[in-house]
């Protein structure tokens, strides 16, 4: 694995939602129908926490918080339904070995 890798198993099945904790940040490890993502662990419109309050994939790409129902495209970020006003910053991920590590530009 490489300095930046992310210990997560790669081939853990589509609807993994794991939490991470990056330079002091917890971040969401996100695996969807198209690949592996991470975000942050909050959702922009109420602070509820993908990980600990039970956000779950749908419909393969995805992203549901369980607090009031905001949806999420995991492939880019952007909200699908509301409330949520605001996407997420979405990170792509690739496989490295062991783990995972950010994708290349």
């Amino acid at each position: 694995m490489a300095d930046d890798a992310i210990a997560v198993d790669p081939s853990l099945p589509v609807g993994t939602i794991l939490g991470v904790t990056i330079a002091g940040v917890k971040v969401a490890v996100i695996r969807h129908a198209e690949g592996w993502v991470m975000l942050p662990d909050r959702c922009p419109h109420a602070g509820c926490s993908f990980v600990d309050d039970d956000g779950e994939v749908a419909e393969g790409t995805t992203l549901v918080c369980a607090c009031h129902g905001s949806e999420f495209d995991l492939r880019d970020g952007h909200v699908l339904q509301g409330p949520a006003a605001t996407g997420l910053e979405v990170t792509d991920l690739e496989p490295d070995g062991d783990g995972l590590r950010p994708r290349s530009p």
